[in-house]
This record gives C-alpha cells, sequence and structure tokens, in this order.
C-alpha cells in the first residue's frame, strides 16, 4: 500500500485525487475493496477480452489446416 491511510467521506473525491491509480477501501484496517477509475476499468476489460481472444486463436491454430490461393477469394 503506497502512502498513509486517511479516512475520505468522498470515495469520488478519493478518485479524484489519486490521479487514476486505484484507491483501496479499508474496513477495520483491511482492504476491503478498490475503487478504480472508469478508464481504468475499460483498460482491464479490454485486457481480459485480448487475453480471451488470444486463447482462442491459439486453440484454433492446432485445428486443420487448408490451403487457400488468395486469388481465388
Amino acid at each position: 500500500m503506497r502512502g498513509k491511510p486517511k479516512i475520505v467521506a468522498s470515495p469520488n473525491g478519493a478518485l479524484k485525487e489519486s490521479h487514476g491509480q486505484p484507491v483501496a477501501v479499508l474496513t477495520n484496517g483491511h482492504i476491503s475493496g478498490y475503487y478504480i477509475s472508469p478508464e481504468t476499468w475499460e483498460a482491464m476489460a479490454d485486457y481480459l477480452e485480448d487475453i480471451e481472444l488470444g486463447k482462442i486463436a491459439r486453440s484454433r491454430m492446432r485445428g486443420k489446416r487448408v490451403k487457400v490461393d488468395l486469388d481465388e477469394l
């Protein structure tokens, strides 16, 4: 955990102060969750989608191959 924990009344205010970095939510001194910006959420979702698409592509590379002539397409 970076920096000193501080009590913040507004989660949105804490997120703005963090300049896009995740904000840990503490409950009884333990991390119970994180606030992240919409931009961070979107980047994470895109990254996870890329991982899934990569798995699909790799699995298809193991399948039957068909030779194609580009002029016939």
